[in-house]
């Protein structure tokens, strides 16, 4: 499955801050089929439950619902209590563990909990190891990666990787932002990018991926086609094949590496034009770690949907075309392959 397949949707908080109505509008007309209701504040709870009944969610295939992170006016009691109208409804609870003071009133929820794993100010639940004694406590609930509190916690996403393999099995639905020192959301970056790339091969397709980033209803399409890519190991990876040849940072390899690469298209009469020729000949054929499963150039690309081969296409000739202006003596030397 391609994936530009996988489900993207926003959360209501991240697209009108307090109005969920206007928010679950902006998120229809953008044409997407997952939303997660905010009640991160503990104000939003009670007009969020008591306007659930009547909100047109029909045309999501998935729906869930973010309790508050901090409690003061409104008890845990309370909170479980607001929340069990959802429960009614079928629609899964994502919380923050460190809310939960009475475990008893939410074991209750089952599977329609969704465990959230935490960012570095807190004192627990940002780990794999910390996480298991949450779901040791909760043994139906599910998992709600958050992929920005896990690169922040651990940059080499060493962590969530961990996560991913040890509680794939209840992954129900990822969050996906840009986050700064101060842990507030922000829109999604290269670096983070890249970063979630390194880890998406380990989430199914069908997981829906649900954006915190807080973006215009104007900027929505450019944030959602970046997740897209960050989301597509795919094409991170044939990006990291085609820098391997053709962006070495020292000149001298590089030329190097570029001029045998241009002699085996040579050999083979293909052309740089030929991009899905070339692409196919690039030598490693994705880049690997222990306990993936090695794929070729050719395997890769056949995961790419047309908006992504056409992405990396743009990307591949804008590397061609630098290295020509960078060494201009091999256009020279291999007119039929720069032809």
């Amino acid at each position: 499955m391609p994936s530009c397949d996988r489900k993207f949707g926003f959360s209501t908080g991240a697209i009108a801050k307090g109005d969920f109505e206007l928010a679950i509008e902006v998120i229809k007309r953008a044409g997407l089929a997952v939303v997660e209701l905010s009640a991160l504040r503990e104000y939003e709870l009670p007009k969020l439950m008591g306007a659930l009944s009547n909100l047109d969610l029909s045309s999501f295939e998935y729906v869930s619902i973010h309790a508050p992170s901090r409690l003061s006016e409104l008890s845990e009691r309370d909170v479980v209590q607001l929340l069990g109208g959802a429960i009614k409804k079928e629609i899964p609870i994502v919380l923050h563990p460190d809310t939960i003071e009475d475990p008893a009133e939410w074991c209750k929820f089952g599977s329609f909990l969704l465990i959230e794993n935490l960012d570095k100010r807190n004192s627990a639940f940002r780990t794999t190891r910390e996480l298991h004694e949450v779901f040791a406590r909760f043994p139906d609930a599910q998992f709600c990666l958050d992929v920005a509190h896990a690169r922040q916690v651990d940059p080499t996403m060493g962590e969530a990787t961990q996560m991913l393999r040890a509680f794939g099995s209840r992954l129900r639905q990822v969050h996906a932002s840009g986050l700064n020192s101060n842990s507030t959301h922000g829109p999604l970056s290269s670096a983070a990018s890249w970063a979630f790339s390194q880890i998406s091969h380990l989430i199914p397709q069908d997981v829906p991926i649900i954006l915190e980033s807080p973006v215009s209803e104007q900027a929505l399409g450019e944030e959602l086609s970046f997740a897209r890519r960050a989301f597509s190991p795919w094409l991170q990876r044939l990006r990291a094949e085609i820098d391997d040849v053709f962006d070495l940072k020292v000149a001298g390899f590089r030329h190097q590496q570029i001029t045998s690469f241009l002699c085996l298209l040579h050999e083979t009469g293909t052309k740089l034009s030929d991009f899905e020729h070339v692409i196919r000949q690039l030598p490693t054929g994705g880049a690997y770690k222990t306990g993936d499963m090695f794929l070729s150039t050719v395997d890769l690309l056949q995961r790419l949907s047309d908006t992504e081969r056409a992405d990396l296409q743009e990307y591949f000739l804008d590397r061609v075309s630098k290295v020509a202006k960078h060494f201009p003596e091999l256009p020279k030397q291999f007119k039929q392959q720069f032809s």
